[in-house]
């Protein structure tokens, strides 16, 4: 029996098949990362503490790594990472950030990835804090952060890619008595991040582009010298995060294209949990941690005084 051969008539769904190679085309290239041999990274406070773990990790895997500081780059490294470079720079100086910027854009050209690490921390109660000390701790955790991040992120914008990541603390999420001005700082970088991200999620992706992704970091109490003085309440549930072990996760997290909140230790996790109790369970938790405890007044000048 001869079968008579129809007329093709395209449905709806047949011309979106048709359709969906150029559309593949179009989809940005999802390579692993932006980091790469070729790429040039930038971290505020890079001199030391965890801002130096990065920069040592970085170096290995990426073509540049500059560290802008108010303090130098230890020398003891220089021989080994001959691919770092040092930029002395207050960011919480506007003029020194535009320097800063001039002076990268002559020497390196343009920066692919931009780590906002560079933070300090007054440990004082409310009353005893100065207006000088709140103004220098939210210009250098806070709008310091921002200026970076609107005077490096329009070449980022630009070029179609670039790679973000904020080092905030879960101080912004539950601070400790005592820490106030510094959880306020790290709560508004929180904020910050998150409203940047969905500003980039919103533009344009330019035809293979990486487009510009984000990580924001919230770690726990890092062993480090900013708080050097304040002891761990509990070192089974709330261990000290070593910081070249974090330094580490950062990286693998960027080049595995991570591209929401790296929480560490594993308790940070449990801060939404935490926050969603009412106040009575709350205070009763508060309590049973310890945390306010380890910035009390006494307890902070037994620590100056025996070293622990």
């Amino acid at each position: 029996m001869a079968y008579k051969k129809r007329a093709f008539k395209p449905s709806g769904t047949t011309k979106c098949l048709k359709d969906f190679p150029t559309f593949i085309l179009n989809l940005p290239s999802y390579n692993p990362s932006i980091l790469s041999t070729h790429a040039t990274a930038l971290i505020t406070g890079g001199s030391s503490g965890l801002g130096l773990e990065i920069a040592k990790v970085l170096a290995k895997r990426a073509d540049k790594v500059i560290i802008a500081d108010i303090l130098p780059f230890p020398a003891i490294y220089q021989k080994e990472f001959k691919n770092i470079f040092f930029y002395k720079c207050d960011i919480s100086s506007l003029d020194d950030i535009q320097n800063l910027k001039r002076a990268i854009d002559r020497n390196h050209g343009n920066v692919d990835i931009l780590i906002n690490n560079a933070g300090i921390a007054h440990i004082k109660m409310l009353e005893k804090m100065s207006n000088n000390d709140v103004k220098q701790l939210i210009d250098i955790n806070l709008i310091g952060a921002y200026r970076v991040i609107h005077t490096f992120a329009p070449d980022m914008i630009n070029n179609g890619e670039g790679f973000i990541i904020d080092i905030a603390s879960v101080l912004g999420e539950l601070t400790p008595a005592r820490l106030t001005s510094y959880g306020a700082s790290k709560g508004a970088m929180i904020g910050l991040h998150k409203s940047m991200c969905k500003h980039f999620e919103n533009l344009p992706t330019k035809r293979n582009k990486l487009g510009i992704k984000t990580l924001l970091v919230c770690p726990g109490k890092i062993g480090t010298a900013m708080f050097i003085d304040v002891p761990t309440p509990s070192k089974l549930l709330a261990p000290d995060i070593v910081p070249s072990e974090l330094a580490f996760a950062i990286i693998s997290a960027m080049e595995h294209n991570q591209l929401q909140i790296l929480n560490a230790p594993y308790y940070v996790n449990l801060v939404p949990f935490f926050k969603s109790l009412s106040w009575p369970y709350k205070r009763l938790l508060k309590h049973l941690s310890g945390m306010d405890h380890v910035t009390s007044i006494q307890r902070m000048t037994k620590a100056l005084k025996t070293g622990a």
